[in-house]
Order: structure tokens, then sequence, then C-alpha cells
């Protein structure tokens, strides 16, 4: 099996194929599977269709390693934001100081903002927590 990245700037698209042997020509042929855009969250069912078992075991390993690296990406690519964003908070507070609607609507957000941390945070405690338990 062979997966390739086909660099096209409006939309990249991932690349399917295997290599057969051709008893007419008597030598190894290419034969593209299909692709399909890279934001898919899946791979396409039709080219699962074309796979016998042992490729379509390949193809969804290729898969969940490909996307677990993509979603890493993106979730270190707007952690490095946070400071960008913190410096424009800092400067929209400056600016909302003086209205009272518009700092009501603010703490709202941020009671949302702190939940949602605090939801993160109590959920990776309990998974290190069961991962301690389980190790005894």
């Amino acid at each position: 099996m062979q997966f390739r990245l086909l660099e096209n700037k409006a939309r990249p698209k991932w690349e399917i194929s295997r290599w057969t042997y051709s008893p007419e020509k008597k030598r190894a042929i290419k034969e593209t599977l299909g692709s399909f855009p890279c934001y898919y969250s899946m791979v396409s069912r039709d080219i699962l269709d074309k796979c016998t078992t042992q490729e379509k075991a390949e193809v969804m390993e290729w898969w969940r390693v490909t996307s677990e690296a993509v979603n890493r990406e993106r979730v270190r690519s707007q952690v490095t934001k946070l400071p960008v964003i913190f410096k424009d908070l800092e400067t929209l507070l400056g600016v909302i100081q003086d209205s009272p609607e518009d700092l009501a609507e603010l703490k709202n957000h941020a009671y949302a903002f702190k939940d949602a941390v605090s939801k993160v945070v109590r959920r990776k405690s309990r998974q290190q927590k069961n991962q301690e338990v389980g190790k005894i």
C-alpha cells in the first residue's frame, strides 16, 4: 500500500494506491484505489471497498496514526496562539472597561471558559487516577 499527500494549493488530498504484478506486462503496476480530501474524518468507503481484508486493516491503521498526528499538530498550533489571544483580550478589556453591559457579557464568557478548563482538568485527573489504580 502507498499513501501520498497530493499538495494541491486549494484542497490537499490523500491518495491511496497499491502495487500489483501484471503477468501480461511481466512487471508490477501501480493501481490507484482513490483519493479524498485531507479534511475528511474517515477514509472514503469507495477506497475501502476495493481493498482486501488485510489492506483494509493497513489503511485503517495508517489513518488512525495519521489523524492522531494531525490532531496533535492542530492542538499544538492553537496552544502556541494563546499568548496572542490573551494580548488581544487585554486590549479588549481596556476598551470595554467603562461599559457595564459589555463587562457583564464578558463575565459570562469568562465563567464559561473557566468551566470548560475545569472539566478538562477534572477529566485528566480522573484518567490519571484510573491509570494508577490499574497499575496496582
